[in-house]
């Protein structure tokens, strides 16, 4: 699908495959907020934890370990979550005509600061790759903020 994308189209509009294709980027970007929701909530769970539990006096010593990484696992995910939903709302503008090209947005993010200039604009399916990998990352971050919790809810039990 990404692979369809040979010619640069970075100064003229979007075809309609391309803006289909951030479309349903977006789409599953705002779907994948759940993710991130499961992350907060493996964090208050161990903020919990910590703060009615005695994580600090607990017999095994992974547990306030487990907690610390788990706590400090969540910045990171909060940089991901936020860069993931400027990306969705990126998409979103692409696939609605908002942002009619991929040169335009590049101009709009080093105007902004968000980017640095560059000589060229990015291919539209390079895009779309770089931000399927900051969405897996996000995921495994999340996942090892779940394992975490569970891991110190468990010595605590």
């Amino acid at each position: 699908a990404m692979n369809a994308i040979a010619s640069d189209t970075s100064s003229s509009p979007l075809s309609e495959s391309e803006r289909a294709q951030c479309a349903a980027l977006a789409r599953w970007l705002d779907a994948s907020t759940a993710i991130g929701a499961l992350g907060l909530l493996a964090a208050a769970v161990v903020a919990l934890c910590i703060a009615f539990g005695n994580v600090g006096d607990a017999p095994i010593a992974a547990t306030p370990v487990a907690a610390a990484l788990a706590l400090a696992l969540t910045l990171i995910e909060r940089y991901y979550a936020l860069r993931l939903r400027f990306d969705r709302g990126l998409f979103a503008d692409l696939a609605d005509g908002r942002l009619p090209n991929l040169v335009a947005l590049d101009a709009a993010l080093t105007g902004l600061g968000l980017r640095r200039a560059a000589s060229s604009a990015r291919p539209l399916a390079d895009r779309i790759r770089g931000t399927l990998r900051l969405w897996r990352a996000h995921a495994v971050v999340v996942a090892a903020q779940v394992l975490l919790c569970l891991l110190a809810v468990a010595l605590r039990l």
